[in-house]
């Protein structure tokens, strides 16, 4: 044994801390190494779907010479069109990941499966999972991201965004423009935290359903919520739960905005009453054809928007291509590479300015609303006095989705949209449903014209503003309604 005791505790201690600092200096280098490996658009481990590794040279000329290399990603052919078909279903069809794996599977051959690595939990087919996968990964923009998944804890689980850690610039051929992730991205966070589809609820704790689960939406772009206050179901819309330290995100919303069921039940139930099922309801409609904006028309505007939106990220990337190319030197390989993009930057741009003038030249021409042919679809509905306000919830709830029923609610509150789909290739369907409500009543000893309790407005026609519009494969038809809600005084100041 050599030196006191304080000497020998002194130099483990020196060591441990020598130790300690060599392994954190070692963890710090080599995630700074792997940060700029990244940041030049540079790939790290096996390719993501729909891509496959493009092998290059590397940069270093003494890891060159010893046959070192570093790959990049380039589109894999089919199954890069496979993650293209995937965000053009989500983002223009609105379909939901079960569906999208449903449309997938139909054809394997042409949208073959992701393998993971060591292919031992290859399944062969589409899953749910796989499809959210892709949807997620800002890989699919262009741009080189590492760091989205811990890898040493949490399982796997996917990282905050602020640590991930992007390529400066897009590095490789984008299969989902920016422009839509961000838009698919938006969705999810709206959806977040709420079952998808109107379907009722099967946990076995389930106390209450919501006949308009899904259906309802508040003027904000919200989808309202089901609440239950003083043994009534209400609707609800408080942006504040979803948007904690930014009031600025719901400026001029109402705190908390409520609706009784019962009331849009009421509502709903005239209308179709009135306008779907009456007597008089092809009168009512060819009565609005002179004012009927078609959805040609809304489709065309939604296409010149999305274009408007391609057409200022292509510039602002060409800007930045632009600014890398001016300080570079006019002989290096980077910099011939980074023309070679922004020349195909402007062919792309060249392409979608010419789609959006002739979007907008077609626009100019003044849409085709619908005639009389087109409201003649209603014929082929019964003619049926319904009482919806006492209909089991379960044929109501199989009404409403096959006619795709929407309710919007206004700003103000004292106003709602309805709006529903008569698809021409399930009219029956929707016979169907309206006629099984009306035997399931009349076996109750229920007439279905019995008088109600009116929650909304005075007996009489409903103060509506009729909209049918043209689809291709059917008529959508929307009314607008004023609501007449019972509120609470306001307590007063003590």
């Amino acid at each position: 044994m050599w030196g006191s005791r304080a000497q020998r505790i002194l130099q483990r201690r020196t060591n441990q801390s020598v130790a300690e600092y060599e392994v954190l200096n070692a963890l710090e280098q080599s995630w700074g190494g792997l940060c700029t490996h990244v940041r030049e658009g540079w790939n790290i481990g096996k390719p993501c779907y729909g891509y496959k590794a493009k092998t290059f040279r590397h940069p270093n000329p003494a890891k060159a010479a010893k046959g070192l290399t570093k790959t990049r990603l380039e589109p894999d052919g089919p199954c890069g069109q496979t993650v293209t078909q995937i965000a053009s279903w989500a983002y223009y069809d609105h379909l939901g990941r079960d569906a999208i794996a449903n449309l997938l599977n139909l054809d394997l051959e042409k949208h073959r499966p992701p393998v993971p690595p060591g292919a031992v939990r290859a399944r062969g087919v589409w899953s749910r999972s796989s499809v959210y996968d892709i949807l997620r990964n800002p890989k699919y923009t262009g741009y080189q991201v590492y760091n989205r998944r811990a890898t040493r804890s949490r399982r796997g689980k996917v990282n905050d965004p602020v640590k991930w850690v992007w390529s400066l610039e897009p590095a490789h051929e984008p299969l989902i423009p920016k422009w839509m992730y961000d838009e698919l991205a938006a969705r999810r966070q709206a959806k977040k935290g709420s079952r998808t589809g109107g379907e009722r609820n099967v946990h076995p704790q389930t106390k209450r359903t919501y006949l308009f689960r899904g259906m309802v939406f508040c003027s904000c772009g919200r989808r309202m919520i089901g609440v239950p206050r003083h043994g009534r179901s209400y609707y609800l819309c408080r942006p504040s739960n979803t948007n904690r330290g930014r009031p600025d995100k719901y400026l001029g919303h109402e705190k908390a905005l409520y609706f009784r069921e019962d009331a849009l039940l009421d509502a709903v139930s005239r209308f179709f009453a009135d306008r779907v099922f009456g007597s008089d309801r092809r009168t009512i409609l060819e009565s609005e054809l002179a004012g009927v904006d078609d959805q040609a028309a809304r489709d065309r505007e939604a296409e010149v928007q999305r274009l408007g939106k391609a057409l200022g990220d292509l510039a602002k990337r060409q800007d930045s291509i632009l600014q890398q190319a001016a300080d570079g030197d006019p002989d290096d390989p980077f910099t011939k590479a980074l023309r070679g993009r922004y020349n195909d930057l402007e062919k792309q741009r060249t392409e979608l300015a010419s789609a959006l003038a002739e979007l907008r030249q077609s626009g100019a021409a003044g849409p085709d609303g619908p005639t009389a042919a087109d409201v003649g679809l209603i014929d082929a509905l019964p003619y049926l006095a319904l009482n919806l306000a006492t209909a089991p919830e379960d044929l109501l709830r199989t009404l409403f989705e096959v006619t795709q029923l929407t309710i919007r609610i206004d700003a103000h509150g004292d106003r709602a949209t309805l709006e529903i789909t008569l698809p021409e290739d399930q009219l029956p369907e929707v016979s169907g449903a309206a006629e099984r409500i009306t035997e399931e009543m009349l076996s109750q000893g229920t007439p279905s014209g019995r008088p109600c309790e009116v929650a909304v407005r005075a007996p009489g026609e409903i103060p509506a503003a009729i909209t049918p519009i043209a689809l291709s494969d059917g008529l959508l038809i929307q009314v607008d309604v004023r609501l007449v809600m019972e509120r609470r005084p306001r307590r007063s100041a003590r």
